[in-house]
């Protein structure tokens, strides 16, 4: 069993990712462990700093959660994509193909996910594979 774990960083995500490891222990399931960078929005020497600082901030908090869920005793993959979210999870489970993929909700009003949309949403109507969204 494969499960595609996507985690922003957030305090909702790490509960999230806590709860699935609970629920599947058992089965003991590789975790895809996805996290996504945005893009630079131009490519100001501003941005593009910015951007890299993201990046290897990303890349340390996949590596200390990868050890975290290894120390659980999971095998992990770990994947550190750039781009739009949505479309890098949507990509990112297309290619892994999980048997079912986990996402959090970020908890915005419904005011926000009306105006601005969300990942969970936007890979709930998009994904090829189960998904289960935890509200945490």
């Amino acid at each position: 069993m494969k499960i595609l774990f996507c985690h922003d960083g957030s305090e909702n995500a790490q509960k999230a990712l806590d709860k699935t490891l609970d629920l599947f222990k058992l089965a003991k399931p590789e975790v895809v462990l996805l996290m996504v960078v945005e893009g630079a929005r131009d490519a100001s020497m501003e941005n593009e700093e910015i951007f890299e600082k993201q990046r290897s901030e990303g890349h340390d908090f996949l590596m200390k959660t990868a050890r975290y869920i290894t120390g659980k005793g999971f095998d992990v993959d770990v994947i550190l994509a750039n781009g739009d979210a949505r479309k890098m999870i949507i990509e990112t489970s297309r290619n892994k193909q999980p048997d079912i993929m986990v996402v959090s909700k970020r908890g915005g009003g419904i005011l926000d996910n009306m105006v601005l949309g969300s990942v969970s949403a936007y890979v709930v109507r998009h994904a090829k594979c189960p998904v289960l969204v935890l509200h945490t």
